[in-house]
C-alpha cells in the first residue's frame, strides 16, 4: 500500500534554541555545507538594506520577512540575530556577520544552521514556558523555575524602555512580533498553556539571559584575544569556548572584542540599559521570590555549552507519517482495512560535516553518523476528543492493536532503520450506517524519550586528566542535564476520522426573570444537536407563567424590557441554530415582544477547548455531560443582570431526539 506523508519537519530539542555555534573546524576537517539557503556576508548585508533605522521597526520587518519569504527567511533570520547582538560564525571561523556595537560573549552562531533555524520556526516548532524555565534553571540563572507570571512580565516590556540599548529593543520587538504571528499577546495575565516560543523567540530569551555583553572592538582586525580561561572556564568548559590563540580557527571571534572585564564596557554602561537579565530580576524578586537572583555569573559559564547542547539536537529530527490520513469506523469486527499504520523514523542530520566539535563549549563531543537513529525509545501517545464524547462502549476515535498497546505506555526502540511502528483501531458501530456521517480528529504524538542521548564525548577528550578536558567532561554532563529537563523532538500527525451515529450536544436550561416590581416565572431553552458542533441545534425556548397585567407590563417597560400584552406564554419551537463547526458566539432569534420589539433572542457560545479541565455536570433529568460551552438568553438584545440566564452546553451519550448508535472495539 502507497504510504503518504506529512510535511517533514525540524524539531530541535528544545525547538528552542540555540544554533550557538557548539564547532569550528579548520578548512581541513570537513567539506563544504550542502547549499540551504546559504547565510554569508552578501545574503545578510541584502537582508539588511532598506530597513527603517528605528529598531523596532526594523525587527517587524525582518519578521514579517522571516515567516512570509521561505527564500529570504534564513538571510533576514541572520541579520535579526546580528541586531539582537548575536555574532554570526562560519563552521570555518571567519565571521560572517557582526553586531554594531554590543555582541553576546558566550553564544556565537553558526552561519550553516541558521537556515534550519528559519526552517523550524517557519513551521511551527515550539517550546513551552514550562521548558524555557527548565532552562533557565539547568544554566544556573536561578535556583527554581521562572513562574509563567514572571517570564511574561520580564519579556512584556522588554527593550521598550526611552533609552534602552539598541540590542535589547530589537531582541525584545522581535519576540513580540513573533508572537503576534502566533495570534499571541505576552502578559502575565494570558493563559500559560496558549502560549510557546518558537526557536527563534527561545534563542534570543536564552542567550540574552544567559550570556555576557561586550564592546564590539572598533579595530576588530587589531583586537584583543579574549583572556586565558579561568578556572570556573574550565569546569564548565568556558575555557574551550574561547580561543587563546587570534590565529586559530576560532580566532576571528575572540578578536572582535576588548577584553569582558575591560573598563570600556563598565564606562559604556548606557549601552546595556535594557537588558533581559534585569528584567528577569525585577520580576521575580519582586514578587517575593526567595531565590537570590545571583547566579548570572554561574549561567554565563554554561550559556555556550546550552546553547550548543540545543544547537546539535536541532540535527535530530523525527518524521512521522501514516499509510492513510483518513479512515472510518468498522461495520463488521475483524475487518483490518480501516487500520492505520503510523511510522515514526529518528534521524540525524544537520546539513553541515561536522565530525567532532573542535572549538567552543562543546570541543570533543563526537557527532553521530547523518542517517536512522538506532536505539532510541520513540514513546507514542494520542490526543483525542474528550472521554465519553461519543456513543458508550467507544471512548476513543482510535486505539492501538492488542499487540501493539504496549508501546503507548512504554515506548518502542528503533531498530537499525530508525522505525518505530504503531498500529491503529477503530471502534465496530452497531448497527452499522445508522445516522449522519460524523468527522471528527485523531493526532498522535510520536517523541523521542529524554533518556535518549545520541551524542558521545571522545576518547582523546574523555581521558584527558588536564583541567581543559576535565572542563569538557563537566561541560558533557551538562548537556545531558539539559536534554533530560528541555525534552527532547516529538511529531505530531493528523488522522480524519469518520463514522456514523450521533454526536450529541445539549443546550438546555431555565429560570425565572426578576422585573423587579413584577417577574416572569420561566424562560427557557431546549436545543440538540445529534451532529456535534456543526449543529444544526434544534428545539425550542420561550416563556410562561406570566398572569398577564398592566402591572406586569409596566414592569418590564421600567427593565426596558417589552413583555408582550395579553400573552401568558409563547413558545417557538422550531428554532434550528446553524453554528458551521465554529467556535465562538453564534447568536439566534427567538421571538419578538410588544410592537414587535426586540424580546428574547439567544447565543450559542462554543469552545470545547476552554473546558478540558472542566468537571461533567448533572442535567435536570439526571444525564451526565461535559461542558463544550454555554448558552444564554439575552432580554431585549442584552444580558440580564438580575437573573442567570445562562447555562452550559454539554457533550451527552444520549438522548431520545437522536439515533442510538453504540461502538465496540474487536480483539485484534
Amino acid at each position: 500500500m502507497r504510504r503518504s506523508t506529512t510535511g517533514r519537519r525540524r524539531l530541535a530539542l528544545a525547538v528552542v534554541a540555540i544554533l550557538a555555534a557548539s564547532g569550528c573546524t579548520d578548512d581541513n576537517d570537513r567539506d563544504d555545507a550542502a547549499a540551504r539557503g546559504a547565510v554569508d556576508r552578501k545574503s545578510v548585508a541584502a537582508a539588511a538594506a532598506g530597513l527603517p533605522a528605528e529598531p523596532t521597526a526594523a525587527a517587524e520587518q525582518l519578521v514579517a520577512t522571516i515567516t512570509s519569504d521561505p527564500a529570504g527567511a534564513p538571510a533576514a533570520t541572520a541579520e535579526l540575530l546580528r541586531r539582537s547582538g548575536l555574532v554570526i560564525m562560519s563552521a570555518k571561523g571567519p565571521v560572517v556577520a557582526a553586531p554594531d556595537q554590543v555582541a553576546l560573549l558566550d553564544a556565537p552562531i553558526y552561519a550553516e544552521l541558521v537556515p534550519l533555524l528559519a526552517e523550524a520556526t517557519r513551521e511551527g516548532d515550539r517550546y513551552t514556558p514550562e521548558q524555557f524555565s527548565a532552562l533557565l534553571v539547568a544554566v544556573g540563572l536561578t535556583d527554581k523555575p521562572p513562574t509563567f507570571a514572571q517570564l511574561a512580565t520580564a519579556v512584556a516590556g522588554w527593550g521598550k524602555q526611552p533609552g534602552d540599548g539598541p540590542v535589547f529593543a530589537t531582541a525584545g520587538a522581535a519576540v513580540r512580533a513573533l508572537a503576534a504571528q502566533h495570534r499571541q499577546v505576552i502578559h502575565p495575565g494570558a493563559e500559560p498553556a496558549e502560549v510557546w516560543f518558537d526557536p527563534l523567540q527561545t534563542i534570543l530569551l536564552l542567550t540574552h539571559a544567559t550570556s555576557r555583553f561586550a564592546l564590539v572592538s572598533k579595530d576588530a582586525k587589531n583586537g584583543t584575544a579574549a583572556p586565558a580561561p579561568g578556572l570556573f572556564d574550565r569546569l564548565v568548559g568556558g575555557g574551550v569556548a574561547h580561543a587563546e590563540d587570534p590565529k586559530g580557527a576560532c580566532g576571528e571571534f575572540t578578536a572582535l572584542f576588548a577584553a569582558p572585564d575591560d573598563p570600556v564596557i563598565k564606562a559604556n554602561s548606557d549601552f546595556l540599559k535594557g537588558e533581559l537579565k534585569d528584567r528577569l530580576a525585577g520580576a521575580i524578586l519582586g514578587e517575593g521570590a526567595k531565590e537570590i537572583f545571583d547566579k548570572a555569573n554561574e549561567a554565563w559559564g554554561k550559556a555556550g555549552a546550552t546553547a550548543s547542547a540545543i544547537m546539535l539536537m536541532l540535527g535530530t529530527r523525527i518524521d512521522l507519517t501514516a499509510d492513510k490520513t483518513a479512515t472510518h469506523f468498522k461495520h463488521a469486527p475483524g475487518s483490518r482495512g480501516e487500520h492505520v499504520m503510523l511510522t515514526a523514523t529518528a534521524t540525524f542530520d544537520i546539513k553541515v560535516a561536522l565530525e567532532r566539535l573542535e572549538c567552543y563549549a562543546l570541543a570533543g563531543v563526537e557527532m553521530p553518523k547523518a542517517g536512522p537513529m538506532e536505539g532510541l525509545t520513540v514513546r507514542w501517545s494520542s490526543q483525542q476528543p474528550q472521554v465519553g464524547t461519543i456513543q458508550k462502549g467507544g471512548n476513543q476515535l482510535l486505539q492501538a492493536v492488542a499487540a501493539d498497546s504496549v508501546k503507548m505506555t512504554r515506548g518502542e526502540k528503533t531498530g537499525k532503520d530508525g522505525k518505530s511502528t504503531l498500529e491503529v483501531k477503530p471502534p465496530v458501530e452497531d448497527p452499522p450506517g445508522e445516522g449522519p456521517e460524523l468527522r471528527r480528529k485523531a493526532t498522535f504524538v510520536a517523541a523521542l524519550d529524554k533518556e535518549s542521548f545520541p551524542f558521545e564525548l571522545g576518547d582523546a577528550y574523555g581521558l584527558l586528566g588536564n583541567p581543559v578536558g576535565y572542563g569538557v567532561g563537566k561541560t558533557f554532563d551538562l548537556l545531558r542535564d539539559v536534554l533530560v529537563k528541555a525534552g527532547l523532538p516529538s511529531q505530531t500527525i493528523t488522522i480524519a476520522v469518520t463514522y456514523h451515529g450521533s454526536d450529541i450536544l445539549v443546550a438546555k436550561g431555565s429560570n425565572s426573570v426578576n422585573l423587579i416590581l413584577a417577574s416572569i416565572p420561566n424562560v427557557y431553552v431546549d436545543l440538540v444537536s445529534c451532529t456535534g458542533l456543526a449543529g444544526p441545534f434544534k428545539g425550542k425556548a420561550g416563556y410562561s407563567g406570566v398572569e398577564y397585567s398592566e402591572f406586569e407590563q409596566l414592569a418590564g417597560a421600567v427593565a426596558g424590557i417589552p413583555v408582550p400584552a395579553n400573552i401568558s406564554g409563547r413558545e417557538n419551537s422550531t428554532l434550528s441554530v446553524l453554528t458551521n463547526d465554529r467556535s465562538g458566539p453564534n447568536p439566534f432569534f427567538i421571538m419578538t415582544g410588544e410592537g414587535g420589539k426586540q424580546f428574547l433572542d439567544g447565543v450559542l457560545d462554543l469552545n470545547p477547548d476552554r473546558y478540558l479541565n472542566t468537571r461533567a455536570e448533572i442535567l435536570d433529568d439526571w444525564r451526565v455531560g461535559r461542558p463544550v460551552g454555554e448558552v444564554e438568553i439575552l432580554l431585549a438584545g442584552n444580558s440580564f443582570p438580575l437573573s442567570d440566564l445562562t447555562w452550559p452546553v454539554l457533550r451527552v451519550t444520549e438522548d431520545p431526539r437522536c439515533p442510538k448508535v453504540t461502538y465496540e472495539y474487536d480483539s485484534l
